[in-house]
């Protein structure tokens, strides 16, 4: 099996369980640039889902550059995708920490109780 099953009772769409699934292939690197995908009628088959769906998903990953198609080669991760799954882990951190600031100031913590706090932790991760 290329990935994990999908679950028709989480409530997730199918598509997006196959987009995040190859995501996190790429982001752990089982995944690395130029790894073959399976064709859509095969992974559809593997996975109990029909084509479209598949098509769905490889259509949501190669918008989002993490897949490329190559004549005579098929569908493969593309060279620049650690790059995007970067960037995406980055924004996604960004977000986190601006949501981390909202809900310091609803608490009342204070900038310096915060800066102090992320010191702290920066400290940590360079003393082990």
């Amino acid at each position: 099996m290329v990935l994990p099953g999908v679950d028709h009772g989480s409530g997730i769409p199918i598509y997006l369980q196959i987009v995040e699934r190859i995501r996190h292939a790429v982001e752990v690197g089982s995944f690395e640039a130029g790894h073959r995908l399976p064709t859509v009628r095969a992974l559809a088959r593997e996975l109990g889902v029909a084509p479209n769906t598949v098509v769905r998903a490889y259509g949501e990953l190669r918008r989002e550059g993490l897949i490329e198609s190559r004549p005579g080669v098929g569908t493969v991760v593309a060279g620049t995708a650690g790059t995007r799954v970067r960037e995406r882990r980055v924004q996604d951190v960004y977000r986190r920490v601006g949501e981390i600031v909202r809900d310091a100031a609803g608490l009342g913590i204070t900038e310096d109780e915060l800066w102090e706090r992320f010191e702290a932790e920066f400290e940590r991760l360079r003393h082990g």
